[in-house]
Formats: structure tokens, C-alpha cells, sequence
């Protein structure tokens, strides 16, 4: 019979053998289980964030541009407080048009702003007591609010570059714009985006507006 010393060491051998097979049993072996923790927490957590924020910024600055108006130059079309939104890459195929709202950068104030284009290059835009005139053609003033008058004294007709564009406020007794700004004209390159549509999220109430399409030119002119 087999003795119970004899068991007890067969049993130990048994042991030390599965121990051999299974357990890590150097440095080594730990440290690649600690490297392949990390990378899977690089791939589960880590890569996500990453992929998240690159989309983030590949929206807000490729794709659309995201901004609150700090003024009411463009009342009431665009409220103070406003968030708006808009699109960059429409201006990669096309250029700005009559009546586009657009947001482009203002070297004069060292910022961005918004205002709608009213002037295309090679355009004579002349400001008389009963409107705004584009090519000897008067525009509609169906959107805006106030009388549109000459904001340099003594300046009413302004010829616009090939390069560039003459905007106006919609606001139009209360906007820095072209008739006002040292420089009056915005080169093509400033210009970012076309804006798509304006949203609230408490400060002027609750909503989100669309950009609606308007009729540039005077009826009768049409």
C-alpha cells in the first residue's frame, strides 16, 4: 500500500507543477500584465476623449463657427445675447451674396462680427433720403429697423473694391458697419461664414430661429 508520506509528496509535486503552469512567477510577467492594463484603459477611456475633442474642434473650426453677439446692430434679426451658428464651408465653393449674413473678422476692431452683405466687389452702393441703392437699384428695407443714413458726415456713395464687400447692420440707427468704419470695405478672406441660424437658451427666452431668406431688391425694382 501506498504510504501517506508518499501521497503527501505526490500531492506536493502536483501542486508545485500547476503552480509552475499558471501563476506568474517573475518580473517580468507582471509587468505585461500591467502593460496590457494600460493599454486597455487607453483604448477604453483614454481614445474616446481623444476622438471626441478632435471631432469637437473639427466642427467649431472647419465646419461651423459658433458664437454669441454681444450686440444689437442686427435687431431684430439677431437679438443681444444670441448664440448663433454658422457655416464655413459653404464660402469653400461660393462667395458671399446680397443679402448673406455674415460672419468675418474685423481687423479694425480686432474681433469678429456680423452684419449683412449689401455691396458685392465692383458694386457702387449709394445711400439717398429714400434708401439704399446697389447699381443705381434700391433695395428692400423690409428687414431692418430704422432709417438708414450716412454715418460720415458728407460720405453717401461708397465703390466697392473687386475684392471685397460692403456690409450693414440691420439695425440700421444703431451699427458700426461700412458706412461708419475706417476702413469700409471687408476683404473676401475675412470673411468666415455664412450664418445659418440663432438659438436662446434663457437669457432672451427659449428657442432656436433659422435664417430666413429675404428679398434683397425692391419689389417694384424686380
Amino acid at each position: 500500500m501506498i504510504e501517506d508520506n508518499e501521497i503527501k509528496q505526490v500531492l506536493e509535486d502536483a501542486n508545485q507543477k500547476i503552480s509552475q503552469d499558471y501563476e506568474p512567477d517573475s518580473g517580468i510577467d507582471e509587468a505585461e500584465h500591467k502593460e496590457d492594463r494600460l493599454q486597455e484603459i487607453i483604448k477604453s477611456y483614454v481614445l474616446p476623449v481623444l476622438w471626441g475633442i478632435l471631432a469637437a474642434l473639427i466642427l467649431t473650426q472647419v465646419m461651423f463657427f459658433l458664437a454669441v453677439v454681444p450686440t444689437g446692430s442686427m435687431e431684430t434679426t439677431i437679438l443681444t445675447g444670441d448664440r448663433i451658428v454658422g457655416n464655413r464651408m459653404v464660402y469653400w465653393f461660393q462667395e458671399p451674396t446680397y443679402g448673406e449674413i455674415v460672419v468675418f473678422w474685423s481687423a479694425e476692431y480686432n474681433e469678429f462680427m456680423v452684419k449683412r452683405v449689401i455691396g458685392c466687389p465692383g458694386d457702387t452702393v449709394e445711400i439717398m433720403a429714400d434708401g439704399v441703392y446697389v447699381n443705381g437699384r434700391k433695395i428692400s428695407d423690409a428687414y431692418t429697423q430704422g432709417r438708414t443714413t450716412e454715418l460720415h458726415i458728407g460720405q453717401s456713395v461708397w465703390q466697392v473694391p473687386e475684392d471685397s464687400y460692403f456690409l450693414l447692420g440691420d439695425n440700421r440707427e444703431n451699427s458700426a458697419d461700412s458706412r461708419y468704419w475706417n476702413q469700409p470695405y471687408v476683404p473676401d478672406e475675412e470673411i468666415y461664414a455664412r450664418y445659418m441660424f440663432r438659438y436662446s437658451l434663457g437669457k432672451n427666452g427659449w428657442y432656436l430661429d433659422w435664417n430666413d431668406p429675404i428679398s434683397f431688391w425692391e419689389e417694384s425694382e424686380e
